[in-house]
């Protein structure tokens, strides 16, 4: 399985919103500058989180996005699902039937091992929260990084 970069750039999207003041938003420009992505790239991302009900796009001069959803709620594997959709991570070729001719009519064995991997993958990923990662950060990073990270918001978010 390999999940694209653009599942961690969402979550470091809504971690960055989840820092701004109520009713602030960030412009999609200064998104893309943080997260080192083309602008274009960056709307094709969010546009994927404002379907998913996870931030708000607001128009104009002054709009940018802002967080809709309660970052207790908002839980990894809903970052994932929108990013990425819902697809299962193995689908079957049917080769454990064809060639072993299975007794019983499955499609595969490896089927069962692979679905009981993605179901513990999912289970983590839901557990884990865009608030308890804030927490995390709050907790782990040091508050050199957390100051200029709320430094460069407060620079340019727009009210």
């Amino acid at each position: 399985m390999k999940m694209t970069t653009g599942v961690e750039q969402a979550v470091y999207a809504l971690l960055l919103l989840n820092r701004l003041p109520k009713n602030a938003v960030l412009s999609g420009e200064s998104l893309s500058q943080q997260l080192q992505v083309s602008p274009t790239y960056l709307q094709k991302l969010m546009r994927k989180l404002v379907q998913a009900g996870l931030v708000s796009s607001v128009p104009g001069v002054k709009g940018g996005f802002r967080l809709i959803a309660d970052p207790a709620s908002i839980h990894i594997y809903d970052v994932f699902v929108a990013v990425e959709g819902v697809e299962a991570l193995y689908r079957s070729n049917g080769v454990f039937q064809a060639v072993f001719q299975l007794k019983e009519n499955r499609t595969c064995l490896l089927s069962d091992v692979m679905n009981e991997a993605e179901h513990a993958w999912r289970t983590i990923l839901q557990r884990t929260t865009i608030a308890s990662l804030h927490d995390a950060v709050q907790d782990t990073a040091s508050d050199d990084s957390i100051h200029k990270v709320d430094a460069w918001l407060k620079e340019k978010m727009v009210r």
